[in-house]
C-alpha cells in the first residue's frame, strides 16, 4: 500500500466524512501553503475555503447546522 502524506490523508478523511455532501479539494500555493476547499454537490455556488483540514471541517460542520 501506497503512504500518504498528512495532507493527502487530512484529504482523505474529510472526503470520506463529508464527500457525500461535499465536494473537498486543495489548492497548493507556491507561498503561504495549502487553501482547503469544499463545496456542495447541489450548490456550487456555497464554497468554504480555509487555511487548515480543521478550519475546513469546523466550517462544514457550521454549515450543516446553518441549513
Amino acid at each position: 500500500m501506497e503512504h500518504l502524506s498528512e495532507i493527502e490523508q487530512q484529504l482523505a478523511d474529510l472526503r470520506k466524512q463529508h464527500g457525500e455532501r461535499w465536494e473537498v479539494w486543495i489548492v497548493h500555493r507556491v507561498y503561504g501553503g495549502p487553501v482547503w476547499c469544499a463545496r456542495l454537490h447541489d450548490d456550487h455556488k456555497h464554497v468554504l475555503h480555509a487555511s487548515s483540514a480543521e478550519e475546513l471541517e469546523q466550517d462544514i460542520t457550521e454549515a450543516r447546522i446553518e441549513q
